[in-house]
C-alpha cells in the first residue's frame, strides 16, 4: 500500500477517535510521550518474544505492529477516561494535533516498510524533515493544555 493512503487512514482514525471521545489533548498528548518512551525501550525485547510464541507477520512486519502498539497503547487506554474538551473548536484543534503527534511518533516504522511513491515520498521527508519541531510543539501545546486545566472543588 502506498504511504499516503495509510497515512490517511491512520491520521482519520486517530482524529476521528480523539474528536468523538471529546478528551483533552494534554493528558493524551503526555501518554503518546510516554508510549513513545516505552516503544523505544522495548520493541527490540517484546518483537523476539512474540515471534517465539508463534505471532507471525510479513506485511506489517511484527515489529512495526508491536511499535504502533506501544506508543498508541498509553493513549487509547486514557480515551476511556480522562479530562474533557468542550466547544467543537477545541475537540478539532486537540484531535488535529493528537492525529499529528501520534503520526510524528510513528512515521519511522511506517516509512521504513512501505514503499514511497514521489508524493508519499515528499510526505514523508517533511514529516521526518520536521519531526523534532512537530513533537516540540504539541508537547508544549500538551503542557499549556494541563496548565489551563479549571480544578473543580466539592463544596462539601
Amino acid at each position: 500500500m502506498n504511504l499516503v493512503i495509510i497515512l490517511g487512514i491512520v491520521v482519520a482514525i486517530l482524529f476521528v477517535v480523539t474528536y468523538f471521545t471529546r478528551r483533552r489533548f494534554g493528558v493524551l498528548g503526555l501518554a503518546l510521550c510516554a508510549g513513545y518512551l516505552l516503544e523505544t525501550m522495548w520493541t527490540s525485547q517484546v518483537t523476539p518474544w512474540l515471534e517465539g510464541a508463534g505471532v507471525e507477520l510479513i506485511s506489517p512486519p511484527l515489529a512495526s505492529v508491536v511499535s504502533a502498539v506501544l506508543v498508541l497503547l498509553p493513549a487509547v487506554l486514557l480515551f476511556l477516561s480522562g479530562p474533557a474538551s468542550h466547544g467543537k473548536v477545541l475537540r478539532v484543534l486537540n484531535a488535529a494535533v493528537f492525529a499529528l503527534l501520534a503520526t510524528s511518533f510513528l512515521i519511522d516504522s511506517f516509512g521504513s516498510n512501505l514503499v514511497l511513491d514521489s508524493t508519499g515520498e515528499q510526505i514523508y521527508r517533511f514529516l521526518t524533515d520536521n519531526k523534532s519541531f512537530i513533537i516540540t510543539g504539541a508537547i508544549v501545546y500538551a503542557l499549556y493544555d494541563i496548565l489551563t486545566m479549571r480544578k473543580h472543588h466539592d463544596k462539601s
